[in-house]
């Protein structure tokens, strides 16, 4: 049924246009596949040329069931990076819409389309109950994750802003690496089941980093 959309080998991509996003695409773009990118209405201009090129792209919220589930349609992966790193209740940005709701939408557009592969990109330190409130939503849309039927990969890189200032923190090599790390799980099945947090705040070494075999509950 959906033939013509698998042969350009598509990967449907949340938080495109951040930071880590961005290289994850070239990364990905790199590697033979063809992000389709969800991208809120107004946001396209973000998309670097190269990166555009070299895409498609969703207009929709991570937020709208609909908007997800249409948008996955017809690809072979997901790689779920989007969500806000600061609320602003004025706009209706808040973190359990943006992560855990979001999440809940990712998961059953993959149950809907049956697609079975699904990349998570956490946060380090990420947990239910974390005393930070970004870093507990991250970590209740992780559990949902690891609580799924997916074929799921999480990685916990740091988080690549500031959570205090807004500003970049994490250099464009440690996001390269975490970069290629992404794009290098896709279709490999030893990291199935598996997170992989971050070794350091300034390096993200594939070969280095410490394994877990997940469990919904494990920390």
């Amino acid at each position: 049924m959906y033939s013509a959309f698998m042969q350009y080998n598509e990967v449907f991509v949340t938080g495109g246009t951040g930071l880590p996003g961005m290289h994850a695409c070239r990364e990905l773009i790199a590697r033979g596949f063809l992000p389709r990118l969800l991208v809120r209405t107004g946001s396209e201009g973000g998309i670097p040329s190269d990166i555009r090129e070299h895409c498609r792209v969703t207009p929709g919220d991570m937020t709208v069931r609909e908007s997800v589930e249409m948008g996955a349609q017809g690809t072979c992966a997901i790689l779920h990076l989007g969500g806000a790193w600061k609320e602003d209740p004025r706009r209706g940005i808040r973190f359990e819409e943006a992560h855990v709701h979001a999440t809940a939408n990712i998961l059953y557009a993959a149950s809907v389309w049956e697609i079975e592969r699904l990349i998570f990109v956490g946060a380090a330190g990420a947990r239910p109950g974390n005393p930070v409130p970004y870093l507990d939503a991250r970590g209740r849309a992780e559990a949902l994750v690891r609580a799924s039927d997916r074929s799921w990969t999480v990685f916990r890189p740091e988080p690549w802003y500031d959570l205090r200032s807004g500003e970049p923190r994490l250099s464009p090599e440690y996001l390269q690496d975490l970069a290629r790390a992404i794009a290098g799980s896709v279709h490999r099945p030893d990291t199935v089941g598996r997170v992989y947090e971050s070794a350091a705040p300034d390096r993200f070494p594939w070969e280095e980093l410490p394994l877990e075999r997940g469990t919904p509950n494990a920390a």
